[in-house]
């Protein structure tokens, strides 16, 4: 692996270890673990890896709660340790767990008794539960568990369920696009401007995603440096610079 690149068999590696670690704990601690151990055990082992959560542009105080979903997703569906541990996944995923009920729920019912159903397990839905849902499914999607029309097709759903949600939903697609060009830019499948832009735009048109709402070049670059660890050099050769003005600095 090229210095530098944090690809996906790495991210398995360290997550895997990770979960050495936290087995390790658990056993010791005769089961008294509980989610903030493992938010703290997971944040300890990233910084030293050097390896930053799967995120956009923002930096949440909950970033590494929220990033128990790729924990959560390599431990169930890379590992098969949830029959092995099922009190462990009770006590510690007890939000990933519901997440992926919910997502089960609104792509087999009709919008309307999905929704019934996802009040009832979940309460009112606000922005950051719509989002954490989406959130595991495309981690699940980055590992390799699931496709990406299956992504889609949850986002497309989400709209039906939950209509007066458009905006968070659409910001969802905003950050999706801009995660799929970083993704291919790290892979090399996108390689110059035009193929960057192609990509932006099928992106769009599958999702249906007004021009306004696609994701600028400076947000596509955060999510390339900071993820997949791409360098400013390789970026400055697809995406379009930034551009600071006297005085004043653009900011995204």
């Amino acid at each position: 692996m090229r210095k530098g690149v944090v690809d996906v068999k790495r991210r398995v590696s360290v997550l895997v270890d990770v979960w050495h670690k936290l087995l390790e704990m658990w056993e010791e601690s005769g089961g008294a673990l509980v989610r903030g151990d493992a938010v703290k055990l997971l944040s300890d082992v990233y910084e030293k890896e050097s390896i930053k959560p799967l995120k956009g542009i923002m930096n949440p105080a909950d970033i590494y709660d929220k990033e128990l979903a790729s924990l959560y997703v390599v431990g169930k569906h890379g590992m098969g340790l949830e029959e092995s541990y099922p009190e462990l996944f009770d006590k510690i995923f007890t939000e990933e767990v519901k997440y992926e009920n919910a997502i089960n729920i609104m792509m087999r019912e009709p919008p309307e008794r999905a929704r019934e159903k996802l009040k009832v397990m979940l309460g009112e839905m606000d922005d950051n539960t719509i989002s954490r849902i989406f959130r595991l499914k495309l981690t699940e999607v980055f590992f390799g568990f699931d496709s990406k029309s299956k992504l889609l097709e949850l986002i497309k759903v989400a709209l039906k369920v939950f209509p007066e949600k458009e905006r968070v939903i659409k910001n969802y697609m905003k950050f999706y696009i801009a995660f799929s060009v970083a993704e291919a830019i790290s892979k090399k499948e996108v390689k110059d401007k035009i193929e960057k832009e192609v990509l932006k735009q099928s992106l769009a048109l599958e999702l249906k995603l007004e021009k306004k709402m696609l994701p600028d070049d400076d947000y596509v670059r955060t999510v390339a440096l900071e993820v997949f660890q791409v360098s400013p050099k390789t970026l400055d050769m697809i995406l379009v610079k930034k551009r600071v003005r006297r005085g004043k600095q653009k900011t995204t």
